[in-house]
């Protein structure tokens, strides 16, 4: 008797494993629906589109948040004001991101052709609030300044959130004013905005965009990007590129002409003197 339940017991069990097994095959052999291939694939204009939607259903949903603290305003309900208020407040302090980068949505054919008195007064707003975000060190020292203004002085603090100020100008000079002489200025400044902030790649799209939107732009956009590439983001044959059109065309604005050289022979020697070691 004992045989014979130990026996149906294995071969239940042997069903079972079988079974499993065979669905498991088949499950891992089919391939995925076309549903699965046919989701959006990346875009720029998928991704503004979609940037755009969660921008208006977020305002939205704060707006309606807004509703709903006035309607229990009105009928006195304190509980639920106070959790009201807190998830507006939360809403508050939670980041907003943008998600669109002025530079991504212009693209790369805007021409720095036009003088626009309007974008020149924006832009002299933006060097104006980029000019303070530093607070520095009155007396010269050995540390060089990133700015023309101070080359001999230590920044002592810097202000992120008039940096923040500065690069809201530009973008808001790049989309208001495409056509302005100005673009290529907004895009250096915003470029060394983003360095700052260690955002490189971004810093390294608005360096590239100050240069295709005017090819003789007066800043060493080139050389920034070159550095970016070279040390950021470690893509040296691009770097490479990027340093020889620096050497080209940017060395009456900058002193590097000799540390560009240096650094050209570092990633690519003469020939002559590759080891067979």
């Amino acid at each position: 008797m004992k045989k014979i339940i130990f026996s149906a017991i294995f071969i239940i069990l042997a069903f079972v494993l079988i079974a499993s097994g065979v669905n498991h095959k088949r499950f891992m052999a089919e391939k995925p629906g076309p549903e699965v291939f046919d989701q959006m694939t990346p875009s720029a204009a998928a991704e503004i589109a979609i940037a755009e939607q969660v921008a208006q259903k977020r305002l939205a949903y704060y707006k309606e948040l807004q509703k709903l603290e006035s309607f229990y305003k009105q009928s006195g309900n304190q509980l639920k004001i106070e959790w009201v208020q807190r998830e507006l407040a939360g809403q508050d302090a939670a980041p907003r991101y943008r998600y669109l980068l002025q530079a991504e949505v212009a693209g790369d054919s805007l021409k720095a052709a036009d003088s626009i008195p309007k974008a020149d007064l924006l832009y002299e707003e933006a060097l104006d609030v980029y000019g303070r975000t530093d607070v520095i060190v009155p007396i010269p020292l050995f540390v060089k300044h990133k700015k023309a203004a101070f080359p001999d002085h230590l920044p002592l603090f810097v202000s992120k959130k008039k940096m923040r100020q500065a690069l809201n100008k530009c973008n808001e000079l790049i989309r208001d004013y495409p056509s302005s002489d100005k673009i290529d200025d907004a895009a250096y400044m915003a470029g060394e905005i983003h360095e700052f902030f260690r955002d490189y790649s971004i810093a390294l799209l608005y360096y590239k965009r100050a240069v295709q939107w005017n090819p003789y732009t007066p800043y060493p956009a080139r050389y920034r990007a070159a550095r970016l590439l070279d040390y950021k983001l470690f893509d040296r044959v691009q770097a490479l590129k990027l340093y020889r059109e620096s050497l080209e065309k940017e060395t009456e604005y900058h002193n590097s002409s000799e540390i560009i050289k240096q650094r050209i022979s570092e990633l690519a020697p003469e020939p002559n003197s590759l080891s067979i070691e």
